[in-house]
């Protein structure tokens, strides 16, 4: 089966799928997440915003190398397609468990631009996510239509690097953001999603 069971082999699904998966992926913590959280705490939520924009500028190479090297491991799909369901799985467990995330407030020079780009580059979570999760998406969009590709990557990251602005802004206005509920609900409402993406990666196998 192949994964646009999600996208339905169309444009519209393709950009829906983009857009999902983004959603999901910016509200989910992790080294960046933490990253905006600090550089807000630190400074304002403009310097969160900052460092959720650093993906524009480490992702690409990524997103490149990813979706050459699937396109070149066809003979492995199955594999792959199970190494992507377990991926989807150990994050949705880890956004069903969420903890609220310690970080001290502390002032120092804004680098904030820069300190997104050297943690995604050493980040092993674009390297995952791209080389599981996203490139499948984007070799059969590429099938379908040679914009496609440009069509998931455009809404994977609006909707990501807004997802991302949104925490800043929030934790700027009210710190205790990251302790509340609707937080928590957030997280287990893309636990439920990765968990749906996971089951489609499942059914490829059969």
């Amino acid at each position: 089966m192949d994964p646009f069971a999600f996208a339905d082999g169309s444009m519209l699904g393709i950009l829906l799928a983009g857009i999902a998966l983004g959603l999901m992926e910016g509200f989910l913590p992790g080294p960046l997440m933490m990253v905006v959280i600090s550089e807000t705490m630190k400074h304002d939520w403009k310097s969160g915003a900052k460092v959720s924009a650093s993906v524009l500028i480490t992702d690409g190479p990524i997103i490149l190398l990813m979706a050459l090297a699937w396109n070149s491991l066809k003979a492995y799909e199955n594999w792959l397609s199970a190494a992507a369901a377990i991926l989807l799985l150990w994050l949705s467990w880890k956004a069903f468990n969420t903890k609220a995330p310690m970080i001290s407030e502390t002032q120092e020079v804004e680098h904030s631009l820069r300190n997104g780009v050297m943690t995604n580059l050493v980040n092993p979570n674009p390297y995952r996510f791209w080389g599981l999760v996203g490139a499948p998406f984007l070799v059969a969009a590429w099938a379908l239509n040679p914009w496609a590709p440009a069509l998931f990557i455009c809404g994977f990251f609006s909707v990501f690097i807004i997802a991302k602005v949104f925490i800043a802004v929030t934790v700027h206005r009210s710190r205790e953001f990251l302790q509340s509920r609707g937080y928590l609900i957030v997280m287990r409402t893309c636990g439920v999603g990765l968990l749906l993406f996971a089951i489609g990666f499942g059914l490829r196998l059969t």
